[in-house]
């Protein structure tokens, strides 16, 4: 899937540009584009760990899930997601189960039956994901439903810096948490170089009981945080099926769908 690697791609510059960029001119666009980009990686993804669950409990014994460190999601080939189950540290860890997904369905998985070591690739990544945890432990950074983090470590390029975002889970078919979301950014020697929230406390957005056939225009948020909508904005319209509506601090509206960001200019004037 070509534009995979070029979401992938956008990913890796966004790790590498920690700092914020002005809210003006081109340097807008450019921020737009990619919020797009990483927020549809983003959504890949946690979907591609997600819908490969029923397989893992399937075919994994139970007495084998003791000690499973977690997962990363690769970009395998054109189209394909590959979801690596590890056991232990990751220093030290040893694959446990392989999952392929194209377009959101398992399409191969793999039970190793012999232990084999991450790649050196693979496991910098996994290392990446254990930096990010901790720092969330330093800064008190706090899911916003009871669930722990589900944690996307997005892959870096030529062994740059290393993205990592902590996503407060879904606990319920028809709410979706819009807080407790953070990017902790990972340097090649294991410094954390940057991190934020994406969001100033927790905020849960319900899908409202409408007449029957009736389904609603899209969730509107406010957003201090940024001067346009982030990667996770895109990822919660993805997750919802439904534009977001989010309105920035300069009192601008600006509607997500999808990867689609547009600013709504006869709203914001309304404002």
């Amino acid at each position: 899937m070509i534009t995979m690697v070029a979401m992938a791609a956008a990913a890796m510059a966004l790790a590498q540009k920690a700092a914020p960029v002005p809210a003006d001119g081109a340097e807008v666009t450019e921020r737009v584009a990619q919020a797009s980009s990483v927020g549809s990686l983003l959504y890949a993804f946690d979907r591609a760990a997600w819908v490969n669950s029923d397989a893992l409990t399937a075919q994994v014994p139970q007495d084998h899930l003791k000690g499973l460190g977690g997962y990363i999601v690769e970009i395998a080939e054109a189209g394909v997601l590959r979801v690596t189950y590890y056991r232990g540290a990751a220093a030290t860890a040893d694959v446990l189960f392989v999952v392929d997904v194209r377009d959101g369905e398992v399409v191969r998985s793999e039970l190793l039956t012999h232990p084999v070591r991450l790649l050196p690739a693979q496991a910098s990544l996994a290392r990446a994901r254990e930096i990010a945890v901790e720092r969330a432990r330093e800064r008190n950074y706090k899911p916003c439903t009871s669930a722990p983090f589900n944690t996307v470590v997005l892959p870096s390029r030529d062994n740059g810096p290393v993205a990592v975002y902590l996503l407060s889970a879904q606990k319920t078919a028809d709410t979706w948490p819009m807080g407790g979301n953070y990017r902790v950014i990972v340097a090649p020697d294991g410094a954390v170089s940057a991190s934020r929230p994406y969001s100033v406390g927790c905020l849960n957005v319900t899908r409202p009981h409408l007449p029957a056939g009736a389904k609603p225009v899209g969730f509107i948020v406010s957003h201090l945080l940024d001067p346009t909508p982030t990667e996770v904005h895109v990822f919660a319209s993805f997750s919802m099926h439904s534009p977001v509506f989010v309105t920035t601090p300069d009192k601008r509206i600006w509607k997500v769908e999808g990867r689609t960001i547009t600013l709504d200019e006869e709203a914001s004037k309304g404002r």
